[in-house]
């Protein structure tokens, strides 16, 4: 019997060869790969390598090679069969329906699908360096990519044609059934004429994880939609079994991070600014086997999305999803990004993109922060809701020993946040998940960084002392604070003591909130004086923009009730400013 390739590809997916292999054989790690004795051969050096990246088992002393099944076939005497029930029983995947026939139905021949696939690739890649096509490497450059990187990644453009791609890859002898089959061409009905499914649009191949081009994905260079467009599941292609740029992660070094973004181009300028480690899911929430492939090349990979209500919300999915798949060394950590930032953004101010990487929360404190944010915890039946929806969170880990420790860290936290105070204070009182203020939080960063890094005052005290902030108890912060520097109380007290001590515990603790701080690494005491500084300077001037352009609308709403010049001049004048800030 012959089952398909693609269950199989699934089945190897979902498996840790290692883990298999380790049944049988002890093994160390050693770099990329594990090592142990052959158990195939006898010898006392060991020459028998496991790699869970290349998913087989290799012998360099009597040459015995193979996946999982094989593994399973020679170690265990199974037979194929047997071997593949085995390991779909473990992996909690359903057989074929037709595994019990005794009738062998030949695989399809995907050879013209891929060679679709490929002349496509290099026609869209040629095409983007045509002088005729040239707003297309506008467009690229624009966006600050290299020619070298654009080559690396293999982009590519195809002009805005119902037949262009379909007439050249048909002179290249390929037939239209398997131009269909690749999801190059698209048929809206039946006895339908094909047309070219991607027109007008920068091209972004899709590679398997053996590099091979299995799919695109292209974004429109002009108005119109949808603006991105991937290609269909095919033979070749499911969209929720890979992760774009997963083939070029693997050339990252063992210690560097896996970063799991939100698109291509996060991923191509991620990787131009030396993270060799960025994927990005395919236009899903994160699924499971892109979790179980992205712990290939590291045990803990950091999802970096967006602080908006579609970054925060595809977070709160993936945090959900891993708890069934988590295994002892492997989790997801977590980086929500400041709100109007992208990695294409704040790559460009390193540092900072490097202290949100470095200060990634555990899988633990992201889970409890979206419990527990915006929310409080003053009734009995409050309490027993937030208790029954950890029972929920820790009933979905299927590992016990996890189980067990989840169990005994959320009734800790439990405890310590909840029980041990008689009211939880809003961690951030505008954090609201799909609506977050992030004026608010702004405002709450700067106090951080002063409270963490008090030397900053000879430089800060007059921005500070301008400020006037929307959460009217933190002007008795600000008050106290510059009493704080103009008495010289540095010499003898540090601000967060001088500050409890003068009765602003609550407002100590909800500035200095973990709710706060994942905004802004540079506000957190292990952050360098420089680093601080240069989170201080961003922070005060988005405030100073914000605040311009809410007193240009002011002053725009007060000229259409009252139409006098010294309106008029006043809006004139808030106009200018905000154009000079911006």
């Amino acid at each position: 019997m012959q089952i398909q390739g693609r269950f199989l590809d699934t089945l190897r997916s979902r498996l840790s060869i290692a883990e298999i292999v380790g049944e049988k054989v002890k093994l160390t790690r050693k770099g990329r790969e594990f090592i142990g004795l052959c158990p195939f051969h006898h010898e006392k050096t060991p020459s028998f390598t496991v790699s869970e990246e290349k998913e087989f088992y290799h012998c360099f002393g009597c040459g015995a090679h193979g996946d999982a099944i094989r593994f399973l076939m020679e170690a265990s005497q199974y037979t194929f069969i047997e071997a593949v029930k085995e390991l779909a029983g473990r992996a909690g995947l359903s057989l074929p329906a037709d595994i019990s026939r005794e009738v062998e139905e030949p695989q399809e021949d995907l050879t013209p699908l891929r060679q679709s696939l490929h002349e496509a690739n290099l026609w869209f890649h040629k095409n983007l360096f045509l002088a005729k096509y040239g707003d297309a490497l506008r467009y690229a450059e624009r966006r600050g990519l290299t020619r070298e990187t654009l080559k690396k990644f293999s982009l590519g453009y195809t002009p805005d044609g119902y037949h262009i791609l379909e007439t050249y890859l048909k002179e290249k002898g390929i037939p239209e059934e398997a131009l269909l089959k690749a999801g190059l061409s698209v048929k809206r009905e039946e006895n339908a004429s094909p047309y070219d499914r991607f027109r007008g649009r920068l091209m972004f191949p899709i590679h398997d994880t053996k590099g091979q081009v299995v799919a695109f994905g292209g974004r429109l260079l002009d108005k119109g939609e949808p603006k991105y467009l991937n290609s269909p599941e095919t033979l070749l292609f499911s969209k929720g079994k890979l992760l774009y740029g997963y083939f070029f992660a693997k050339e990252k070094a063992p210690t560097d991070p896996l970063i799991i973004v939100e698109g291509y181009m996060d991923v191509i300028s991620l990787h131009q600014a030396g993270y060799k480690g960025a994927v990005a899911p395919l236009g899903t929430a994160l699924t499971e086997d892109q979790i179980l492939l992205a712990w290939r090349l590291s045990p803990e990979p950091i999802l970096c999305f967006d602080g908006d209500a579609a970054g925060l919300k595809a977070a709160a999915r993936a945090a959900e999803r891993v708890l069934p798949l988590l295994k002892p060394g492997y989790s997801l950590r977590f980086s929500i990004l400041p709100q109007g930032e992208d990695p294409d953004s704040l790559v460009q101010k390193d540092t900072i993109f490097k202290n949100l990487l470095r200060d990634a929360n555990s899988l633990l404190d992201t889970l409890w922060m979206f419990l527990t944010h915006g929310k409080t915890f003053n009734t009995p039946e409050q309490k027993a809701a937030l208790q029954k929806q950890c029972t929920h969170w820790e009933q979905a880990i299927q590992n016990a020993d996890i189980r067990k420790s989840y169990h005994y860290a959320f009734k800790d936290l439990f405890f310590k946040n909840i029980i041990g105070k008689k009211e939880l204070k809003k961690p951030v009182s505008s954090l609201k998940m799909g609506n977050i203020n992030f004026l608010f939080i702004h405002e709450r960063l700067l106090l951080a960084i002063l409270i963490n890094h008090p030397n900053l005052l000879d430089e800060t005290s007059d921005d500070l002392a301008s400020l006037e902030f929307k959460e009217a108890r933190f002007h008795g912060v600000r008050d106290t604070i510059l009493r704080f520097y103009a008495d010289g109380a540095h010499n003898e007290i540090n601000l967060k003591d001088y500050l409890i001590r003068e009765g602003f515990e609550s407002e100590v603790d909800a500035v200095l909130s973990p709710q706060v701080l994942i905004h802004g690494a540079f506000a957190k005491s292990l952050a360098s004086l420089e680093e601080a500084r240069a989170g201080w300077r961003e922070i005060f001037n988005r405030i100073q923009r914000t605040l311009s352009k809410n007193d240009l609308k002011a002053a725009q709403d007060f000229l259409a009730d009252e139409m006098s010049n010294e309106a008029w001049h006043r809006l004139k004048m808030l106009k200018k400013n905000t154009l000079t800030q911006d």
